[in-house]
């Protein structure tokens, strides 16, 4: 005879264990991983944009040989080149963008499945197979909702490149 109870329960543990938490994970890493090149870029540009104007009212001259380099005036050449560097990649990549959309899609996943597994919410009235049905529909709708949204700017970022 088949367990069916045995089976929901087997069924239930395998999606939240090897689906939902995998996704929930990976959104996380991402969303970390995100957040530091924006927070990486950002510094970059900042720092950069108040050196250029200090650098650039001093002159260090360094004979070299029969030349003259002026490495301040360098300096401010190679600073403004990664200002710019950092901005156009915050442009490209939208690191903001997408730390915010796995930060989001993470919290979602990690709610809804705090929310089913205590019975609240919209689970509270709903047998066990009912509840399931939903959580794995909310939780498929929003790996699906965040891919498209990545897609969306990725797509975004090749009209702009061409």
């Amino acid at each position: 005879m088949v367990n069916h109870v045995a089976d929901a329960r087997d069924t239930t543990e395998h999606y939240l264990e090897n689906r939902l938490e995998q996704y929930r994970s990976w959104y996380d890493s991402k969303a970390v991983k995100m957040k530091k090149k924006y927070q990486q870029t950002q510094v970059m540009a900042a720092v950069g944009a108040v050196l250029v104007p200090v650098i650039n009212n001093i002159s260090i001259i360094v004979p070299i040989e029969n030349w003259s380099v002026d490495i301040a005036k360098f300096s401010v050449t190679v600073i403004g080149i990664l200002v710019a560097l950092a901005i156009a990649f915050e442009g490209v990549f939208h690191y903001r963008e997408q730390w915010k959309n796995y930060r989001s899609t993470e919290q979602y996943l990690e709610t809804q499945k705090q929310l089913f597994i205590h019975g609240i919410g919209d689970y509270s009235e709903l047998d066990r197979e009912s509840a399931f049905r939903l959580l794995v529909n909310r939780i498929e709708g929003a790996i699906a909702e965040e891919n498209a949204v990545t897609l969306n700017v990725l797509t975004r970022v090749e009209s702009n490149n061409v």
